[in-house]
């Protein structure tokens, strides 16, 4: 019997990059990475491990209320390690997951710290050396100040300050891709670090005549940001001070803030940047309360927004809410290049809007046809038709009720761009029928909305007596009718509180606290069919283990 020539290969005979594209699998931003195993096999193994075990760096816990404290001794060790033990490891850094941080000393302690109160500040040899670490770069980009600047950055160090001790990992790790944080308290090193980055950014020769790798600006690789505040009945006070810097950033692609709230100060200061000069893509405002000119403002300084999402938080009901129809004016600058746009505006909720002088404010009109590049509308049914589902929970309260319809508000047909190739209304009633029926005839004609093949209406089930008949019989289109009862609806709007089998979390959607829960989250909003439940315990992947 001949010998199989075939033999089985060995991780260990691969080639290097073949061995680190593998081994990058076992990097986890949650939970006690695999790849910390791995270090401890071999030393073939141990080279090619170890800038993946720096890949992600975390200093979050699983606090009960899904937030809290950052770890200063987790910074520290951290820097110490990049920095001092093994700086040629800093270039390897790619994620950072951040709870949160200060320029104070936090009233509340994160266990760690709790346990190695001796590590939570640096000491005088490694202060020395991260002063250094500091001028190096800021005398490199030739930036004003920097004496007094770094000066100040080592004393918040030496008092343990974990903004500074942040701020310093993102100065030294020039190849950050993905930035997570919890609202900061008071963050003066970070948002420094961030105004020196914008203002790098309109360099004038002859530094100007560098890019960005050339010059060495730090975060100047960051394409993805996600920060968040923990509370749904304060949400996110500081945007102002914490949202428009990031805009500086030269390679930002993906931007999402959950729990804004979006004042007049925040358009303010989004309105100190360049038209068109901020290169984000996509926006997702989640569960957050947004001034319309802060709205307006934040567009403006985008250079071509290709998806924009915005879900309303009625917890924090203020006077300065955005209108249907500000939203509109703001996602008109980018009419040529966006494509997906999804508003979910909790029209359940009676918002107070000034609206009997301009109805036309309560809905969007004939002018989003104007979106001509927009594949994918999902939106909440008053916002697009001025018809509500029924009367909102608070109807009557306000001293102008919101009407249940507006008799001069467009079609469906009128308002659609000829572009669209899906549509999802979400909280429909029966005064749909006519207008729905309308967009379901003309489609079948075949002459318009040609690339619209599917067609989702999601009525508020409680609210109706019978089941609608509506049908459409293109073949090119699929029309699903789905039926929500009331804790799906809410889930839809991103829950504020839901359980897991090992703890609470307060903001489901969030990316540093409820990983799982934020993908659940995002596969039921997709449904038109719903499980029993809106939210069912689940195995919580997030152990954050060391």
């Amino acid at each position: 019997m001949e010998q199989s020539s075939s033999r089985s290969t060995s991780l260990l005979s691969l080639p290097p990059e073949i061995q680190t594209q593998i081994l990058s699998h076992l990097v986890s931003s949650f939970g006690k990475p695999s790849i910390h195993a791995v270090l401890r096999t071999c030393k073939q193994l141990y080279e090619i491990a170890l800038p993946l075990s720096v890949y992600v760096f975390r200093n979050a816990a699983p606090w009960t209320d899904g937030g809290g404290p950052c770890s200063r001794a987790r910074n520290v060790q951290f820097l110490r390690y990049i920095v001092i033990s093994k700086p040629e490891l800093a270039i390897h850094v790619k994620t950072l997951l951040l709870g949160r941080f200060s320029s104070e000393n936090d009233t509340a302690t994160h266990i760690k710290d709790i346990a190695q109160p001796q590590d939570i500040k640096c000491t005088k040899e490694e202060l020395s050396v991260y002063q250094h670490a500091i001028e190096d770069v800021l005398d490199r980009l030739n930036y004003d100040g920097e004496r007094k600047w770094s000066a100040e950055w080592v004393d918040d160090l030496s008092k343990g300050c974990s903004d500074a001790q942040v701020a310093l990992i993102m100065l030294v790790c020039p190849n950050i891709q993905t930035l997570m944080f919890e609202q900061a308290t008071k963050p003066r090193q970070l948002i420094r670090l961030l105004q020196m980055v914008g203002s790098l950014n309109n360099l004038k020769p002859p530094l100007g005549k560098l890019n960005f790798d050339q010059l060495g600006i730090p975060l100047s690789k960051v394409e993805d940001v996600f920060h968040e505040a923990t509370e749904f009945e304060e949400g996110y006070q500081m945007f102002h001070e914490q949202g428009p810097v990031i805009f500086h950033l030269p390679r930002l692609r993906f931007y999402e803030g959950t729990l804004l709230y979006g004042d007049m100060l925040a358009a303010e200061k989004f309105d100190h940047l360049q038209p068109r000069s901020s290169p984000v893509e996509e926006i997702t405002l989640g569960v957050s309360t947004i001034a319309g000119p802060t709205l307006g403002s934040m567009l403006r300084a985008c250079r071509a927004l290709k998806k924009f999402e915005y879900t309303h938080n009625s917890f924090l009901n203020q006077y300065n809410e955005l209108t249907p129809s500000e939203i509109l004016e703001a996602l008109l600058i980018h009419s040529e290049t966006l494509e997906n746009v999804r508003v979910n505006m909790h029209e359940e909720v009676d918002k107070g809007w000034e609206w009997q002088d301009h109805p036309e404010c309560l809905y969007m009109g004939t002018r989003l046809s104007l979106l001509r590049s927009l594949k994918t509308l999902t939106v909440s049914c008053q916002c697009l038709t001025g018809i509500l589902a029924g009367p909102p929970e608070n109807h009557g309260f306000n001293g102008h009720p919101m009407p249940l319809q507006i008799e001069e508000a467009p079609t469906l047909i009128e308002c659609l761009p000829e572009s669209l190739e899906s549509l999802k209304i979400l909280g429909c009633g029966g005064e749909i029928w006519e207008t729905a029926t309308e967009l379901l005839r003309t489609v079948e004609q075949g002459v318009r909305f040609t690339k619209l093949t599917y067609i989702c209406l999601l009525f508020n089930e409680w609210l109706m007596k019978s089941k609608i008949d509506l049908h459409c019989y293109s073949p090119h289109v699929r029309l699903e009718i789905g039926y929500q009862n009331q804790d799906f609806y809410q889930f839809d709007l991103g829950p504020p509180n839901c359980e897991t089998k090992t703890r609470g979390v307060h903001n489901a959607t969030s990316r540093i606290y409820a990983p799982d829960a934020r993908k659940y989250y995002l596969e039921i909003r997709e449904l038109a069919v719903f499980p029993e439940s809106a939210y069912e315990p689940r195995p919580d992947p997030c152990d954050f283990e060391e």
